[in-house]
């Protein structure tokens, strides 16, 4: 791997860039290999993802008639076609995970978007995908709901690794920080082994929070394109107040004795959405240590291509809490912002899974014929 490959780059610098894709297309060509040996260290997934590939592409014919010869609902059809990719990634990314000892390479699957409101449904499906995936290197995806919260402390307790998907705001984002720590101290209390191995991510969403600002603030406004980023480094900085161990003192600290790993902030949903913005402006303005990005292939390549690697995260902390003051000057409630946004962003992943759903039931009564009348 070139020491010019602006991914190897950011991984030097502390930022692991992961793939927001995932097609079994793109695993059988050999098209992920060849984007993990470029530095690639993770591939993050979700039921828009999964309906894009798996709906308008034929390779998953023959599974889908495979899977659905028992009977099965179409849930567990998609289900069971879901785990095969998600293990086969989870393999390719298997070096990735080895040579981080245990800190990278991850590949996540989502819980289903229907339970965002359920904690003990959330927990005994991610038990279930956890032990039938059987790979250590998966990250169970849980939504960052009020109810999330409760089911990250349980999972990580039992030794899950969790990534905590469709954070938004501030106060969702510490209440799954201080869920991830207080698993982890339930872990040891029980006397499990040594956490070093659980691992886990906070998905904090990035450019979504500008769309939604920028149309308040009105064309033209000073703040346009700022909010996101400033939210964003905000958490930053809350992570590292929660996970400081230079001075010995917080809830971490103890755990870091133990070889226990932080809770990396991932910045998604970092395509923007503004073509007059930068297309690289969420990955350029939120490189920093300790944290991870997840990235559509599009972004990818214009990172690859034309990406700045420098430790910017830090750097604009103090800006991010003008901006943010400045946003609370006009008028704008960021709380509402965000609460908005987790509430779409749930109905949005879970009208996503319906459609794929959908699509496959579709699919499955034309194939049927065609595969010798299975029903």
């Amino acid at each position: 791997m070139s020491s010019d490959n602006n991914v190897f780059k950011a991984r030097q610098l502390g930022q692991s860039i992961w793939l927001d894709s995932i097609s079994r297309d793109m695993l059988r060509s050999g098209e992920l290999q060849r984007l993990v040996e470029s530095g690639v260290s993770g591939v993050t997934s979700n039921p828009t993802i999964f309906e894009k590939a798996i709906a308008d592409s034929d390779i998953y014919d023959d599974a889908l008639l495979g899977y659905a010869r028992d009977g099965a609902a179409v849930e567990t059809v998609f289900e069971r076609l879901a785990i095969d990719d998600i293990r086969d990634a989870a393999d390719v990314l298997r070096p990735a995970y080895d040579e981080a000892g245990g800190k990278d390479g991850f590949v996540s699957i989502e819980v289903s978007p229907r339970l965002a409101y359920n904690t003990d449904g959330t927990v005994e499906e991610a038990r279930r995908l956890w032990s039938t995936i059987d790979r250590p290197n998966v990250m169970i995806k849980v939504p960052g709901t009020p109810e999330g919260a409760p089911a990250i402390r349980q999972l990580v307790s039992e030794g899950i690794n969790v990534n905590v998907t469709l954070l938004f705001s501030i106060n969702a984002y510490r209440e799954a920080a201080n869920a991830f720590i207080q698993g982890l101290r339930d872990f040891m209390s029980a006397g499990r082994g040594s956490p070093g191995r659980i691992a886990s991510v906070a998905s904090f969403f990035v450019s979504r929070v500008d769309t939604s600002v920028d149309k308040a603030l009105g064309d033209g406004h000073e703040l346009a394109g700022k909010a996101g980023i400033a939210n964003a480094r905000v958490a930053y900085g809350q992570f590292q107040q929660l996970f400081d161990i230079t001075l010995g003192s917080g809830n971490f600290h103890p755990l870091a004795t133990t070889g226990a790993q932080v809770q990396r902030p991932l910045w998604a949903s970092t395509s923007v959405k503004n073509p007059e913005y930068p297309d690289t402006m969420y990955v350029d303005e939120l490189m920093g240590p300790q944290t991870v990005n997840t990235v559509p292939a599009a972004t990818l390549d214009a990172f690859t291509a034309r990406g700045t690697v420098e430790n910017r995260v830090e750097a604009g902390l103090a800006d991010a809490k003008s901006v943010m003051a400045g946003i609370a000057a006009a008028g704008m409630s960021i709380d509402d912002v965000t609460g908005d946004l987790l509430a779409a962003g749930v109905k949005s992943f879970s009208d996503s899974y319906d459609s794929l759903l959908g699509r496959i039931s579709e699919k499955l009564g034309k194939l049927a014929p065609a595969g010798g009348g299975e029903d």
